[in-house]
């Protein structure tokens, strides 16, 4: 299983938020050093979410971005305000590595058909989870079908890998919601990288024999309740083929 760090750019910072936009701690200034400590650490791909996009549905942040990719030595995936074809266009000419494409571009799976055929496995689908129901935007509480049934949506649309979070969890740091990943992994024929409330070695561990292909922690690294050395260890640590 992979070990990814994410980072999440709020106004071109690294924050972290809990349930809502305006609820965040701000970890640092400087989004290019953290990626440059991250690569230092032993990460060769760096999650960043782009809180910015997420709640205003375009993608923004893009010097910040720019920067990091010329300089911070890693690949980058970028979540958060992809919701067009035009997007994940600008995204990968920018030189970001694979591109998380948002809910709002799902609502049309023929998009979503368009975009794989265009791209590859260079772009997975962002799938975010509530009691079993697939929300569609954000954080906010409209649910349009379950997440299993999203799921095979887009594998119809020939989306091989999706990151799923489970919104409740998503930096409250309470532990994964395990029964609702177990679901999501075993729905099949996706790959599913898994974000949100990973906050010990023993999540990692679970998450690796439930057959996550991924998992992506923020919070726990920032404060050093995980060690990212360790947390790789733990994972058996493997790259991800694009």
């Amino acid at each position: 299983m992979q070990i990814i760090p994410a980072i999440d750019l709020r106004e071109g910072a690294c924050s972290r938020i809990f349930t809502d936009s305006a609820a965040q701690n701000i970890y640092s200034n400087d989004p290019l050093q953290q990626v440059i400590l991250l690569k230092e650490a032993g990460a060769s791909l760096v999650h960043i979410t782009d809180l910015d996009g997420v709640f205003s549905g375009h993608i923004c942040n893009i010097p910040v971005l720019q920067e990091i990719v010329t300089f911070g030595g890693v690949d980058i995936q970028l979540s958060g305000g992809v919701s067009n074809l035009r997007h994940v266009e600008t995204l990968l000419t920018l030189g970001v590595k694979r591109v998380v494409l948002s809910t709002a571009l799902q609502r049309e799976q023929s998009l979503v058909a368009q975009a794989v055929q265009l791209y590859g496995d260079r772009v997975l689908a962002g799938l975010d989870g509530r009691d079993g129901m697939a929300i569609t935007e954000g954080f906010e509480t409209t649910v349009r079908n379950t997440v299993q049934h999203q799921i095979k949506m887009l594998r119809e649309a020939g989306i091989i890998r999706i990151m799923y979070t489970e919104l409740i969890r998503a930096g409250a740091f309470k532990g994964p919601n395990f029964e609702g990943i177990a679901k999501t992994i075993n729905s099949g024929g996706v790959e599913v990288l898994v974000a949100g409330g990973i906050n010990s070695l023993a999540a990692i561990t679970k998450l690796k024999l439930m057959g996550a292909r991924a998992a992506i922690i923020g919070k726990a690294i920032y404060t050093g309740a995980i060690d990212f050395k360790q947390a790789m260890q733990e994972a058996g640590h493997s790259e991800l083929l694009i």
